[in-house]
């Protein structure tokens, strides 16, 4: 399955497994994250919200599960 991009105009479209491979190389690069209880409890609330399109925070326009790994990125609606 693939998902239009949410976040802009481009007509991008990327299967399910590629998100989740750019969400994991981008991760890998990264040195500030959050615990991984911490981690499944802020995607549990992301998964719930209603401003979720996909795998994009509507928002603010992020992979949400690449933001809520980050430990300095809060939710755009102060849900965690």
């Amino acid at each position: 399955m693939t998902t239009p991009c949410f976040g802009c105009a481009a007509k991008v479209a990327m299967s399910d497994q590629e998100i989740e491979e750019s969400i994991a190389e981008q991760l890998a690069l990264e040195f500030n994250l959050v615990d991984d209880d911490e981690w499944q409890r802020r995607q549990s609330i992301c998964q719930s919200c209603p401003q979720r399109l996909g795998h994009t925070c509507g928002k603010c326009g992020c992979y949400y599960k690449f933001r809520t790994a980050l430990a300095v990125k809060t939710c755009p609606e102060g849900k965690w």
